[in-house]
């Protein structure tokens, strides 16, 4: 054992071997690795070169290395004494390279364990481990020997692939390998395990675990202490790692991606995207995603998935769970949403011309399906009627809008034509123009739908609205047009307010798209929509208004002393009114009710106990025998604030009783006595106390008023800011005004006439 002098520099720490094997240990910072792991073998007395191990860290799970070790080697440190990944990859190696197919299976889970970690894969590398996984895979049947030796080839692959970097597939790629993985992905097995045995029959393709735990073992000491490594009870899916594989190959090669395109079908792929597996899902999109940005016609390949009901398979992914998706299945199902909505940048922008057959025909069609072939331009809202492609002349959205406008037209005629009479009926300032707001409500969409922008890779706010329905967004133009006349018709537009409408639907889809509530499918996205009319819109617009300026804050804080005055005079109305309440049990004599009254001088408080009603109208102060004056009230208790207390006559267990606490001043001396009353209903509860509380000189306070003043505030802020709204552009000053000086005489007139 090495002899070592103390240092106020070391680092104190620990080291293990095993369970029973652990030393407290110092770290000096000046001794390299290869020291201190000198002296740890030394402690430990086991066998072998300072090569041959290696300290791990218990806190990061990774190795220690002189590049890393200014961050593991600290205070606290626990440290594992363990094969280095140099002898692990060497002995890996010398496995793959010369042993027999059965320990070469074995061997594959531990690779699969300690590819995870960079300095055993860039140890493996070297000594062409790499090739060798390759050329096992290449000459390697599925589902061989019935166990999966080709699916740890493929996820050590996959492991080692990542942390080597894409690059490195261009200096491993050749048609055999990409046809492996194309063969794997469509072979029957492979679906088998997606599907299910409700689709397939059954075929065991598990290894033996038992044989498998036995054997693994040959290392285990060597990567976790006495823990197995073997893989454990579930081997990987062959298909999904061909899947990540095929992924990298499509991005990161050039030649990868035909040989992919023409081998290997979309459905083929489709298939693994399914709501029982979802990270067999998420390899799928990938690739499907991969081959989407690759490919020159989008559009066509589009076409293709849509017919393999591609979106259908994603819709029950997305619906599958009412947890959190993680963030690589949201990512990739983000990536394809933008693909999908990108197919509609191109006729965005393209320039509507009526010399073009095809824009012709559609612009036709507009007026025949609303009014038939003798109908007026006029009436349908073109901004030009000598030339009809005007409104669609501005990109985005252009041709994109007229597409937009047939697809509602076709399928929703009747709707089209009952907007277009409705108009007809109006005076002509009052009409809501069809075509121009077509073409407002097509841009907004294509921005809250963030289709001008290219992906950046970081976006998992994916919708799933937009995966309910083929040409999703044709539809929800559908429903936001009729949102837009409808909005039209609330605020009583004129064509003078059409921007005004713009900025309010505006305002109503995105509350929809970027609000909390989660919007599924069509009829949510309608429902939603329909639960923002252009009243919550002035509401909200107010609010935001009173956040943000300092001057509504100021006049609200003006006019709050007011409105609370209003609302502690209800209160004393109320008292004045009179109440009926009950008695608590245990009162003395019995009594069932108690009538009281406040005086309209607001001296005296009349009751009586059990009076009764002979007419619909409240008894009068004069048949209430008892009063009290206001002067000698103490206070009011509420029983549900009260402690119990044994010594009490009565029984306080109601949450809407109270007592008036009181003391006449012609009784100088006594004890302070109570009226006890229990009120019918919260309200009465509510605003007897407040009352009570305004008497003795203080303000009404409690939830119900609260509310009450805030409701009388903002009416009477919307009554001061009346029409505030209805100016465009306004905003209000944070600043008061200048106010210009005096001038230097007053020697002015004013001719009237």
């Amino acid at each position: 054992m090495v002899e070592r002098m103390k240092s106020s520099a070391a680092v104190k720490g620990a080291i293990w071997l095993d369970a029973q094997n652990a030393e407290q240990f110092e770290f000096f910072p000046h001794d390299s690795l290869e020291k201190i792991v000198t002296i740890a073998i030394d402690k430990f007395k086991v066998k072998g070169t300072v090569a041959e191990w290696a300290l791990y860290s218990e806190k990061s799970k990774r190795y220690i290395t002189e590049e890393n070790r200014q961050d593991e080697i600290v205070p606290g440190v626990v440290a594992m004494l363990k094969s280095s990944p140099s002898k692990l990859a060497e002995a890996s190696v010398n496995i793959l390279s010369c042993k027999s197919d059965n320990e070469i299976s074995l061997e594959l889970v531990n690779i699969c364990k300690y590819a995870e970690e960079y300095q055993y894969v860039q140890e493996f590398e070297k000594r062409q481990g790499v090739t060798y996984v390759i050329e096992l895979i290449k000459r390697t049947p599925p589902y061989y020997m019935h166990c999966s030796t080709l699916g740890y080839a493929l996820q050590a692959l996959y492991l080692m692939l990542e942390i080597l970097g894409t690059d490195y597939w261009d200096k491993i790629l050749d048609n055999a390998i990409i046809k492996k993985l194309i063969d794997i992905i469509k072979s029957e097995e492979s679906k088998k395990k997606i599907v299910g045995p409700e689709h397939f029959s059954s075929r065991t393709n598990t290894m033996n675990s038992n044989t498998l735990t036995r054997n693994s073992s040959i290392r285990d000491s060597d990567y976790n202490g006495n823990k197995s490594v073997s893989g454990g009870d579930k081997e990987p899916q062959m298909g999904q790692y061909a899947l990540s594989a095929l992924d990298s190959i499509v991005r990161f090669t050039d030649s990868g991606y035909d040989m992919v395109r023409e081998f290997l079908s979309v459905e083929d792929i489709v298939l693994y995207i399914t709501d029982q597996d979802l990270e067999c899902s998420q390899y799928a999109l990938a690739l499907i995603n991969a081959l989407f940005f690759k490919c020159d016609d989008k559009l066509s390949y589009h076409k293709t998935l849509m017919d393999v009901n591609a979106r259908v398979r994603i819709e029950k992914v997305i619906r599958s769970t009412t947890k959190e998706f993680n963030m690589d299945i949201s990512h990739h199902i983000s990536e394809y949403q933008h693909y999908i909505m990108g197919l509609h940048r191109e006729p965005s922008q393209q320039i509507v011309s009526v010399d073009n057959p095809v824009h012709k025909t559609m612009l036709d069609k507009i007026k025949i399906e609303a009014l038939s072939d003798d109908g007026e331009w006029s009436s349908l809202g073109f901004s030009d009627e000598s030339n009809l492609a005007a409104d669609f002349h501005a990109t985005p959205p252009g041709f994109l809008a007229l597409q937009c406008i047939n697809h509602f037209t076709q399928k929703y005629q009747d709707k089209h034509r009952e907007m277009i009479l409705e108009q007809l009926s109006r005076d002509q300032d009052s009409r809501c123009p069809f075509v121009k707001a077509a073409v407002a409500v097509t841009l907004l969409l294509f921005r809250q739908l963030k289709i001008d922008r290219d992906y950046i890779g970081v976006e998992i706010d994916f919708l799933p609205v937009l995966f309910s329905k083929d040409n999703v967004f044709y539809e929800l133009f559908c429903i936001s047009i009729l949102l837009f006349n409808t909005t039209w018709h609330d605020m009583s537009a004129k064509i003078t307010d059409f921007n005004k409408v713009v900025d309010v639907v505006n305002e109503q889809l995105s509350f929809v798209f970027k609000g909390e509530r989660k919007i599924n499918d069509i009829e949510d996205f309608k429902s939603a929509l329909n639960s923002i009319p252009f009243s919550r819109i002035q509401e909200q617009r107010l609010k935001s208004l009173e956040k943000d300026s300092s001057s509504i804050q100021e006049l609200r804080e003006k006019l709050k002393p007011e409105m609370q005055k209003i609302v502690n005079k209800q209160r004393l109305a109320i008292l004045e009114a009179g109440e009926t309440f009950a008695a608590p049990r245990g009162s003395r004599g019995r009594r069932k009710t108690i009538y009281c009254r406040l005086s309209s001088n607001h001296k005296f408080l009349h009751y009586g106990y059990d009076i009764e009603m002979t007419s619909n109208a409240p008894p009068s102060i004069e048949e209430l025998p008892e009063k009290l004056s206001i002067s000698d009230l103490e206070g009011v208790t509420k029983w549900k604030d009260m402690k119990k207390s044994a010594g009490t006559k009565i029984k306080m267990d109601s949450p809407l009783g109270f007592s008036i606490h009181y003391n006449q001043s012609q009784m100088t001396g006594t004890d302070p006595k109570t009226i006890d009353l229990i009120a019918r209903t919260e309200d009465v509860f509510s605003y007897w106390t407040d009352g009570l509380r305004v008497l003795r000189k203080g303000d009404a306070c409690n939830k119900h008023s609260e509310e009450h003043l805030s409701m009388l505030l903002d009416i009477e802020l919307k009554i001061r800011q009346l029409d505030i709204l209805d100016i465009e552009g306004l905003k209000l000053p944070d600043y008061k005004p200048m106010v210009p000086a005096l001038p230097d005489n007053f020697n002015f007139h004013y001719n009237f006439n």
